[in-house]
């Protein structure tokens, strides 16, 4: 869903969406990871999702202040199993069209507008912070101003962002889960596997009762 930066003053805007709005569904189901999906039964209620937004223009900048409740489909990086991660962001997010404010690394031009080589820009292409700014915006310590090449906002991809930045690099459906066996692939949350009853054989079994004769000295 884009928002045009004309449309957003200094006043607010405040904007809800929830289960009703695809876009945002799409924005969530971005994250799901591939084989977690499980197709829906019949009752079965849809993904949770409340959203609300707040817009807003301070100098130049557009500023989202946001909070965020749904859910995400993941795989259990121990047992592999797909499983519900619930979150819950509230977040504020900064963006801007100018490059040298956000950041944005660009070659100087000279009067005839050749690039001179030169890196220019406010940061030299490191991101501005927000504990860049004096004053009240300097508690937001630790927000990145994100460069606008257009004159939109894409909210879906702020949703989508937002909710990436919860997924821990390696989820678990459980803090004690289990895992599965290395050597049978059985899941060992569901019970014990039989490997450990089953002895091992090898070419070499067969020399366990070989006895040695005793050397007389």
């Amino acid at each position: 869903m884009k928002v045009y930066l004309h449309e957003i003053t200094e006043q607010g805007t405040e904007l809800d969406f929830g289960q009703q709005d695809n876009w945002a569904m799409d924005a969530v189901s971005r994250v799901d990871e591939a084989g977690a999906v499980q197709p829906p039964r019949a009752g079965t209620p849809a993904r949770p999702l409340k959203c609300h937004l707040t817009l807003r223009k301070v100098d130049e900048v557009v500023v989202i202040d946001g909070s965020l409740k749904t859910e995400v489909q993941l795989l259990c990086s121990r047992c592999a199993n797909p499983f519900h991660l619930a979150c819950s962001p509230a977040f504020t997010s900064l963006f801007c069209t100018d490059p040298a404010m956000a950041g944005i690394a660009h070659l100087d031009k000279d009067k005839q507008s050749r690039a001179t080589g030169k890196i220019i820009g406010r940061l030299k292409g490191h991101a501005r912070h927000a504990h860049d700014f004096d004053g009240e915006d300097a508690k937001n310590a630790d927000l990145d101003i994100t460069y606008l090449s257009e004159d939109w906002v894409e909210l879906s991809d702020v949703l989508t962002e937002q909710i990436q930045l919860l997924v821990p690099f390696q989820p678990l459906c459980s803090e004690d889960c289990k895992g599965i066996c290395a050597n049978c692939g059985a899941d060992l949350n569901k019970g014990r596997c039989a490997c450990s009853k089953i002895q091992k054989s090898n070419a070499f079994s067969v020399l366990k009762n070989l006895r040695v004769p005793a050397q007389n000295s």
